[in-house]
């Protein structure tokens, strides 16, 4: 992702029941998604498809100078 974007991550279902979480603020984070639990590769096609139930490796970074922001 490059600096100040908008990141938006979907899911398609096959009963077409989509459920949104939504949330507002600004955060300086990093996130990637990995092949394995190794975290040794991470994903880089886009968009990445994945089957249901199938298990995704996400490593996501927040970085803040505020203590109270977890």
């Amino acid at each position: 992702m490059e600096n100040n974007s908008t990141l938006e991550v979907i899911y398609v279902t096959q009963n077409n029941i989509i459920q949104n979480i939504t949330a507002v603020g600004k955060y300086n984070i990093s996130m990637s998604f990995y092949d394995s639990d190794s975290f040794s590769k991470p994903v880089l096609q886009s968009p990445y498809y994945v089957d249901l139930n199938q298990t995704l490796f996400a490593q996501v970074s927040l970085h803040s100078t505020d203590p109270n922001l977890l």
